[in-house]
């Protein structure tokens, strides 16, 4: 192997790629009504964890090597979302026109703009909870956390990049963080109270999510020196975290509020313990969800949409 390619290799975590897997079964097995996951939607929580790891990681380790550039970030985020999400909605639009009454159809053209916007998060907020029975009739509805990831990913790098600008330091960028997850955690928590749809959608309650995963990323280096029998604790506490609360959270939680805390913490510990060597991580059922988790939220929501369309399917 090139010295490119094992550095490639180096930087693929397994771990994270069990974690999306998870994510990503999770919400497919809710939205079929899969018995006992009816708290499954939390899977979306885990995504917006390792996302915000992931692009934190990017982007300060580029402006640390001075190497980091806004342009090339978003490029890379555009052709890894769009183009698919591009097909999903032609052939929505195609199936839609010999399925959809007229008046359907023109939804199902607006809620394809505003998805491709990504601003459906917000549009979505406007017209309905998200777990309303009305939301079966909605075939973009999962690309709200789409829209809400990318508004991070566009105000990400502009927030770190300004900040290094004021100070070259890995400290004072944790810190700026920390303080930017506070504030939306505390905002989270009190709005899912008076007005959980707001909550549930809007990037404002739920940026704090992806910035658990960016605190992690700057807890990683000394999480490594910790000695392994507690990483091994810190892995098995965050397994309960990620996987308990799927099976007794409902969709009559109050949610995201504090009880995100539980899976959003669980993930971060789970990135951090770094354990890529169980077998179940290994797994290739596992790895091959993980690395097709994209594509399997893309288009499984519309799979349900179809099948409770026929009445194929009973609404959860």
């Amino acid at each position: 192997n090139s010295p490119s390619v094992e550095a490639s290799q180096r930087k693929f975590r397994q771990d994270i790629n069990a974690l999306r897997a998870w994510a990503v079964i999770s919400v497919v097995l809710y939205h079929f009504g899969a018995f006992g996951f009816s708290g499954g939607f939390l899977g979306v929580d885990i995504f917006f964890v390792f996302s915000g790891f992931l692009m934190t990681g990017i982007i300060v380790s580029g402006l640390e090597t001075q190497k980091f550039s806004i342009f090339t970030f978003y490029f890379a985020r555009v052709k890894r979302i769009i183009p698919a999400l591009i097909v999903l909605c032609l052939v929505l639009l195609f199936l839609g026109w010999f399925l959809l009454a007229p008046d359907d159809y023109a939804t199902l053209a607006k809620h394809v703009k505003d998805s491709l916007l990504f601003v459906s998060n917000e549009t979505y907020r406007k017209e309905s909870g998200y777990f309303d029975s009305l939301s079966h009739e909605k075939w973009l509805l999962h690309t709200w956390s789409l829209s809400v990831e990318w508004q991070f990913y566009l105000l990400l790098p502009l927030v770190l990049s300004g900040a290094w600008l004021v100070k070259k330091s890995r400290r004072w960028l944790l810190l700026v963080v920390v303080i930017l997850l506070l504030y939306s955690l505390i905002v989270c928590i009190n709005k899912t109270y008076s007005a959980p749809t707001k909550a549930f959608y809007l990037i404002k309650y739920r940026y704090w999510e992806m910035l658990a995963g960016g605190v992690a990323f700057f807890l990683s280096d000394y999480i490594r020196r910790v000695p392994i029998i507690y990483r091994n604790a810190l892995f098995l506490l965050s397994l309960v975290c990620i996987s308990v609360p799927v099976f007794f959270i409902t969709k009559d939680s109050a949610w995201p509020g504090y009880l995100a805390l539980i899976p959003v913490l669980g993930a971060a510990g789970f990135i951090l313990s770094e354990r890529n060597n169980s077998s179940f991580i290994n797994n290739a059922i596992v790895v091959w969800a993980g690395e097709h988790s994209y594509s399997i939220y893309l288009w499984h929501w519309p799979v349900v949409v179809l099948l409770d369309y026929f009445q194929l399917l009973s609404n959860n």
